[in-house]
């Protein structure tokens, strides 16, 4: 079953921007989601609030997750490492979603690692 999927207002004006291999990335997520949703992803699909313990801004990066409903999916930009199994694929960029109930809304691209949270200019459009 599909889920709606939107974009926050800064991402969105920011994938003007973007190469159009990357886009097409994005677009064929975006497309998965709303027809599939979150079942067969090839990339890895996870909670942001699953921050590593020893990581010097874990509560304040957990809170944040927490509050905003953060996840990131490993979006295959600018390939894909498959050597832990369709479904778990990593890439060095990562797309950042509040997930809702019905809808996901990608808010930032970044790269990972280090992991970071989306700024709040990106969470409050």
């Amino acid at each position: 079953m599909g889920i709606k999927v939107l974009f926050g207002s800064k991402i969105a004006n920011e994938l003007q921007y973007f190469p159009e291999k990357d886009l097409l990335k994005i677009w064929q997520f975006k497309e998965h989601l709303e027809t599939y949703g979150f079942e067969h992803l090839a990339g890895r699909n996870k909670p942001s609030d699953e921050v590593p313990k020893d990581d010097p801004y874990w509560s304040k990066k957990v809170a944040i997750a927490q509050q905003y409903h953060l996840w990131h999916y490993h979006i295959g930009i600018p390939g894909y490492d498959k050597s832990k199994g369709f479904g778990n694929y990593t890439s060095e960029y990562i797309l950042h979603y509040i997930k809702g109930d019905g809808f996901i809304k990608i808010v930032d691209f970044t790269a990972h690692p280090p992991f970071k949270l989306p700024s709040e200019r990106y969470l409050e459009d």
